[in-house]
């Protein structure tokens, strides 16, 4: 037997081993009896280990979706305990399938729910390039259905699989697109049928995938959802690393149980399989070696898990270490989502317990707090297993070039900056306000489980607009938007007219945070960022300028306050051309339209 597979086949029987060996020694009171389980247990691997079947876990072939689709549909013929569901259509045309386990025999998630079953949700192919988890996750079906053991950890568990979430990627397979990944020898394509990248694409959802995705995820509200990757960058001595979504962003109960316990009884299952793990490796602003500190990874809400986090769900991206093998990372896979059915299992009443606490509590908040940053004078001292790092001379650009020496693995304390801050907030209106015009933005709130009342008749209220006074624009497009930033806004309070069959939003209610992120028009995702709302940043109506001369002159003379600020401004401006001061005294009278730069979305206070 070829070595990698041997050494597969060991550590796949990990984790059967250790719950075996965790239930005997919480049951069992006599040592000598412990004693002769555990002699058992050492020798159990050595007695079944030519028994590994052809498969095993040591292939360096990834599944390709038809094969992928096939099992799914094999084990839920064989299974009454499985069902592959589908949904909606992809943007290849292909439906979106959901392939679900429970031992309830149920597969209404509504009913699932009522039952307190603790909903885990894993979303495999979001990139198809990175496939370790769309096989990992077929293993882990198979054991779950088939062992008895794996099954005993379904009785408090549902497990909801995506088989591949990026269909239009996965069809197309090459060998060589991720250029510095080891293996496998083929894989799909990190963008869709739209070169979209979907993990990119949740908030603003211009995919047919991210929709029926979306419908997905809200119908099934699952409780901890594990987003499967591959990583880029550094090299160190880790198999995975992970990305736990930020806790100081999510409500304060959600985020203390995520952090105290939850993470860490993660971190602790991998070391019992003798994996240990990383948190993700993102390097601090102009460094480039983690051992000058690592910053905690922020999914904001166009990602996955930063969308998740919006319905306080408890989300969670791994990051399997690119440069170990295909095999490697696999089985690296396999142990982390065993270890999510285990943690499920055990804290799953508690999982519940604190969503619905977090949702309660969030409807009670005077204020929203969005724009996160990482707090740098924060951190915290973490064991680190890398290489070192050094330099040597590039033989293609003639200057040095970083490279890790494994012959010098290290292990030290490196600073793990976890910390994030709030640098932004708004007081949560009553309602908000939206023209029926905006048909796209209705929709998308409609898919989100938004609340809407529609007005019966024509009407006046106090309505709160937000003006726009200032914003960037990246150079070149973003996921098929040129993104907007540094957003400054100015308020203004006033009567407007309300017309019959608008919308108005009432709060709180439930999906508030999807609300208030998307709908403020200065957080980092909002539909303004993302180019919703151009069509107001542009001036509609002129003047010209042989014309205006006598009307600026008349209003000049009958607003000396006009008049002052006027003479004022060219004396703060020298040089302005005439054009441009005839343009200020119509900016600033009865004749500019009042829309020019207003956000057509209204707060009621």
């Amino acid at each position: 037997m070829p070595i990698n597979k041997l050494l597969t086949y060991l550590t796949e029987q990990t984790f059967i081993y250790s719950l075996i060996w965790r239930h005997f020694n919480s049951t069992m009171k006599t040592p000598k009896i412990k004693y002769l389980i555990s002699f058992f247990l050492l020798i159990l691997p050595t007695i079944t280990v030519f028994q590994v079947q052809a498969d095993d876990l040591g292939s360096n072939k990834s599944l390709t979706y038809a094969e992928v689709i096939d099992k799914y549909k094999a084990l839920d013929s064989l299974y009454e305990d499985a069902k592959m569901i589908t949904y909606g259509r992809t943007d290849c045309g292909v439906p979106l399938h959901l392939f679900v386990i429970t031992t309830t025999h149920v597969f209404d998630p509504w009913r699932l729910h009522e039952l307190n079953k603790c909903v885990l949700f894993i979303n495999n192919g979001i990139h198809p390039g990175e496939p370790d988890g769309i096989d990992a996750s077929i293993q882990l079906a198979t054991d779950l259905l088939s062992k008895p053991l794996y099954k005993r950890l379904l009785e408090n568990v549902v497990v909801c699989i995506i088989p591949v979430f990026n269909i239009d990627g996965a069809l197309q397979r090459s060998c060589c697109s991720r250029a510095n990944q080891n293996g496998p020898d083929e894989y799909g394509f990190r963008a869709n049928a739209l070169n979209l990248d979907l993990n990119r694409d949740f908030v603003k959802s211009d995919s047919k995938s991210t929709k029926t995705m979306i419908n997905i995820l809200r119908q099934w509200d699952p409780d901890v959802i594990v987003d499967t990757h591959v990583s880029d960058g550094a090299d160190y001595q880790y198999t995975m690393t992970l990305i736990a979504e930020q806790h100081n962003k999510l409500q304060k109960d959600l985020g203390k149980f995520m952090h105290q316990k939850l993470t860490p009884a993660l971190y602790s299952k991998m070391k019992e399989l003798n994996d240990e793990m990383s948190p993700y490796i993102q390097h601090l602003e102009n460094q480039s070696i983690p051992d000058s500190g690592i910053v905690a990874f922020l999914e904001t809400p166009r990602y996955l898990c930063g969308y998740a986090s919006l319905f306080h769900a408890f989300c969670y991206t791994s990051e399997a270490h690119m440069l170990k093998p295909f095999y490697q990372r696999k089985k690296s896979t396999y142990n982390l989502l065993s270890s999510f059915v285990e943690l499920c299992d055990e804290y799953g009443e508690k999982i519940i317990e604190t969503r619905k606490l977090a949702i309660s509590e969030s409807m009670k908040k005077k204020y929203y707090l969005f724009n996160w940053k990482c707090d740098t004078a924060q951190f915290e001292l973490m064991d680190f297993k890398g290489y070192e790092a050094r330099f040597k001379a590039s033989t293609v650009t003639d200057e040095n070039r970083l490279y890790y020496d494994r012959t010098k693995p290290y292990k030290k304390k490196i600073r793990y900056y976890n910390s994030y801050y709030a640098s932004d907030s708004i007081a949560i209106p009553r309602y908000i306000y939206i023209p029926q015009a905006y048909d796209n933005l209705i929709q998308l709130l409609h898919l989100n489980g938004v609340e809407f009342n529609r007005m019966q008749m024509d009407s006046t209220a106090t309505l709160t607009a937000t003006f726009i006074t200032d914003y960037k624009t990246v150079s070149s497009p973003a996921e098929g938007h040129y993104l907007h930033y540094n957003i400054k806004t100015r308020t203004q309070e006033r009567e407007y007219s309300l017309h019959k069959n608008d919308y108005l939003i009432s709060l709180p209610q439930k999906n508030m945070g999807y609300i208030l992120e998307t709908l403020t028009s200065r957080a980092s995702d909002s539909y303004f960022c993302w180019g919703f709302f151009d069509s107001f940043l542009q001036q509609k109506e002129w003047f010209s300028d042989y014309l205006y001369e006598d009307q600026a002159a008349d209003l000049l003379q009958k607003d000396p306050q006009l008049k002052a600020d006027f003479e004022k401004w060219k004396a703060e401006n020298p040089g302005i051309d005439a054009y441009s001061k005839l343009n200020y005294i119509y900016r600033n009278s009865n004749s500019f339209e009042k829309t020019f730069m207003r956000y057509p979305v209204f707060f009621i206070y």
